[in-house]
């Protein structure tokens, strides 16, 4: 079982396992209950994603470096049309009023 993924916490490990498993590749999330330990032990690589098989390694790859590159946003932050929040480009909808930004 080759990692195909270090995540920096249990969240980002599970984006990158719901990719690999809409791929139909078998995968499995190593180390999440060591995220309980951070601050107690460095933070790093405690969580990573396996694939099953080293078959399936090159594959899995491709779609890691795939969602890693959908998730690389360039933009600048934008205020809300509504409330004038300040927004992060990857967000669609207001946190804080619920609507929607234009582009």
């Amino acid at each position: 079982m080759p990692i195909v993924y270090r995540a920096a916490n249990i969240v980002d490990a599970q984006l990158v396992l719901d990719e690999l498993k809409a791929a139909g590749l078998s995968v499995r999330i190593s180390g999440s209950y060591l995220s309980g330990a951070i601050g107690e032990v460095p933070p790093g690589d405690l969580v990573s994603v396996w694939v099953d098989s080293e078959r399936q390694y090159d594959r899995a790859r491709a779609v890691v470096k795939e969602f890693e590159a959908s998730q690389r946003v360039n933009d600048v932050e934008k205020p809300c049309p509504q409330c004038k929040e300040m927004l992060a480009p990857q967000f669609g909808k207001c946190w804080n009023c619920g609507a929607w930004q234009t582009d």
